[in-house]
């Protein structure tokens, strides 16, 4: 009976070594405080099959626009392919954005990226080319630390602005995301 709880809560005990590893070799940038930054940078959401917002994509526009137009940047730059579904993630990004009001002048797309490293990989290069140094990223609060992550591997100068979660997502949805991207983040820590 003793070897049985012993093993139990070793097995418990490395659940949690292993699942919090994330947390530590994923490290946050610090959230903005309205300070000014060149650009907002929207990593890729996808669109539904029918080229639609989902409700995550719906906040994340929302924050964004409601940081555009405080003054905080002078540019969104929206990042992502057509990964999911046929549908550009960087179009369907820019298009919400337009029809929310912001200037089509004012939206850079980047249209390849099929994952959170290739987003920042291929922005870096928008950003050199536009001469934008400092990002404000915007994205959902479980994807924070694995942006952060690709942001500070880059040498992107950032600071972060989570969106809400939707309104339609139950807590059981916000665990599911969490463990999931969390997930993902532990099998790349040796690709990273």
């Amino acid at each position: 009976m003793m070897r049985r709880k012993t093993f139990w809560g070793s097995f418990l005990a490395g659940i949690l070594i292993v699942t919090s590893i994330p947390v530590f070799a994923y490290p946050k940038a610090r959230k903005n405080r309205h300070q000014r930054s060149d650009v907002i940078l929207i990593p890729g959401h996808p669109a539904t099959a029918h080229g639609r917002e989902t409700p995550t994509l719906r906040v994340v526009l929302d924050q964004a626009v409601q940081l555009y137009r405080q003054g905080l940047a002078s540019y969104v730059l929206v990042s992502g392919g057509a990964i999911h579904n046929q549908f550009v993630e960087a179009d369907v990004m820019a298009q919400g954005l337009i029809a929310r009001g912001i200037p089509q002048a004012a939206i850079i797309r980047e249209r390849q990226a099929s994952n959170t490293a290739e987003n920042f990989s291929f922005s870096l290069k928008l950003l050199r080319q536009f001469q934008l140094q400092r990002c404000l990223i915007v994205t959902v609060p479980w994807h924070n630390r694995k942006v952060s992550f690709y942001a500070n591997k880059y040498g992107i100068k950032h600071t972060l602005s989570p969106a809400p979660y939707p309104k339609e997502m139950t807590y059981q949805d916000r665990l599911r995301h969490f463990g999931q991207t969390y997930a993902k983040m532990l099998w790349q820590i040796p690709l990273a």
